[in-house]
């Protein structure tokens, strides 16, 4: 079983049996708790009492715990999850004409950030800095080849194992997860363009 097959699976069972097991480490899930805009509508992973600035006694956290680019990956996912819907088109570039993977990624990245993506998967793969799959963070993008040799598929990835995309296949942008095998077996890259 690969690194990253079982790191879901142990994600999921910790799913199941109440979060026993973090996908990760507490510190640095808990900083990206907020990241998934309210209109999102999933499990929060933490209980209600839970408040991202605060320790169980009271104390604060100082405002150095929050990274840096934590308000632009806000911004990608607010933006990333407007997206969803959108119909598929090869060659889209905008929620009007609708979007293809790497038209999706260079929309959400411009209008939330102001980033300017190069325009293929294959091209924003080469622009990102590789990264593990351990250090991936909201906004981070997923990069697979489903056909051929080349980077051809790209996807933002949103936390807990997920990712947003526009497949073909799907017709429209939806939510995908990491665990199927499909995208495990054509996954070649997890690329970062934020800091």
């Amino acid at each position: 079983m690969g690194k990253l097959q079982a790191t879901l699976w142990l994600g999921t069972t910790a799913a199941l049996l109440g979060g026993c097991v973090p996908m990760q480490p507490y510190p640095q899930a808990s900083m990206y708790a907020n990241y998934i805009p309210s209109s999102y509508n999933t499990a929060r992973p933490y209980p209600a009492s839970y408040h991202p600035n605060s320790y169980n006694n009271g104390s604060s956290f100082s405002s150095r715990q929050e990274p840096a680019d934590a308000p632009a990956r806000r911004a990608l996912l607010a933006e990333t999850h407007r997206t969803l819907g959108v119909r598929y088109k090869y060659g889209g570039e905008t929620p009007r004409e609708g979007f293809d993977c790497s038209g999706l990624t260079q929309f959400v990245y411009k209008n939330a950030n102001g980033i300017t993506l190069p325009r293929t998967a294959a091209q924003q793969s080469q622009a990102s800095r590789t990264i593990s799959f351990e250090q991936m963070r909201p906004g981070d993008l997923i990069f697979f080849r489903t056909s051929g040799n080349r980077v051809n598929h790209v996807g933002i990835y949103t936390g807990r194992g997920q990712f947003i995309h526009a497949a073909s296949g799907g017709a429209k942008v939806s939510i995908d997860s990491l665990s199927r095998p499909y995208w495990q077996q054509r996954l070649v890259k997890f690329g970062r363009i934020l800091a």
